[in-house]
């Protein structure tokens, strides 16, 4: 993480809100790696905020960036999120990863817009010395190695040269090979460690599908699937019908993590859209964004309590305060992507469209 911060900020610090931009960027390449959003937070947190603090960044809105830039971990492929719906949905895990690629950029692009904006106009900002070229080649050869785990999962993906579960071991094997013999980061040592935390993160998403499935058969056996289904198939349009999932997702958002929620609400979402004739690829990115809003609303929004965490561990006057003040900005913006995918609905089906 910390080399491909090394290498973006390399190459940004120069620009307007370069520092915040290269966060964001970090954030993204991460999330192409890893597939969760509280665990980017928190390991972008631990060596960023005390960059942006040397550059002029507010508290808030470092806390903004690397909680908004974590949040992309479960909608840039892979996705934990999409894992899950497609155990629901009987959707191509592949697809579904793969839809989130744009509408991901999308968010990446105006984060980085913000940033640039919002520290223009800050109070404190220090411009940054011009990186020379022997700093930006130091940096491109330190951090490339990383740069290449997101495309040895996302091209053989996309082109139809493997699976979900064979990219993901070519992930896993390259992360070993770079992390053993070419960063020397961890030893042989660190394996088996490395693979259990892999396999208890495995078996919670198991029981998260498993637990789903029963509440699942439960709505289907009392009816209320059907209930809901032929009311608002009777009664609403469809996109009358996605606004009011929406809403309810901003609502639990509140209250639950994403995983809670949609264990809640596709057993009866999914059915009402089918009857609609949705494209359950397109709806799977507009709920996955709800889940990122969720991940940054009070009171339960978890990035907010892992950036604050990790703050007052590095000895900053952090409180929730601050995090719900800098993460708001964020939030709207998630929100403008939701609603931009709502409108163009290709931003999420053209890439899976091409897909062989």
């Amino acid at each position: 993480g910390e080399k491909l911060y090394s290498l973006f900020d390399a190459y940004l610090r120069h620009i307007p809100g370069g520092v915040g931009i290269a966060t964001i960027f970090t954030c993204a390449v991460l999330a192409a790696m890893c597939g969760t959003s509280v665990a980017i937070a928190a390991m972008v947190g631990a060596f960023a905020f005390s960059n942006l603090k040397k550059y002029g960044y507010s508290l808030p809105l470092s806390m903004g960036i690397v909680a908004g830039g974590g949040a992309l971990g479960i909608l840039i492929p892979p996705s934990v999120p999409m894992i899950i719906y497609s155990a629901f949905s009987e959707e191509s895990t592949g697809k579904l990863f793969i839809s989130g690629i744009i509408p991901g950029l999308v968010g990446v692009a105006l984060f980085s817009i913000y940033t640039a904006i919002a520290y223009s106009r800050g109070k404190e900002r220090i411009n940054a010395k011009k990186v020379t070229w022997g700093e930006r080649i130091k940096a491109t050869k330190e951090g490339i190695w990383a740069l290449l785990v997101p495309l040895g999962i996302i091209v053989p993906l996309y082109a139809g040269w493997a699976t979900p579960t064979e990219t993901a071991a070519i992930g896993i094997l390259w992360s070993l090979i770079v992390g053993l013999f070419i960063y020397k980061e961890i030893t042989f040592k660190d394996i088996f460690p490395i693979l259990e935390e892999g396999v208890l993160s495995s078996v919670m998403v198991l029981f998260i599908i498993c637990g789903a499935m029963v509440f699942g058969n439960a709505a289907t056996q009392i009816g209320l699937s059907e209930m809901i289904k032929s009311f608002a198939v009777s009664s609403l349009s469809p996109i009358s019908f996605i606004i009011i999932t929406i809403l309810v997702l901003l609502v639990m958002g509140m209250f639950l993590e994403g995983a809670s929620i949609m264990l809640i609400v596709l057993p009866i979402f999914l059915p009402t859209l089918m009857g609609f004739e949705v494209n359950l690829i397109w709806y799977a990115v507009i709920l996955v964004i709800g889940i990122e809003i969720g991940l940054l609303t009070p009171p339960v929004g978890l990035n907010l309590y892992a950036v604050d965490g990790i703050a007052k561990s590095l000895g900053y006057p952090s409180n929730l305060t601050i995090a719900i003040k800098g993460t708001l900005p964020f939030m709207l913006l998630y929100l403008a992507t939701q609603i931009l995918v709502l409108i163009f609905p290709q931003l999420a089906l053209w890439l899976p469209s091409m897909m062989k």
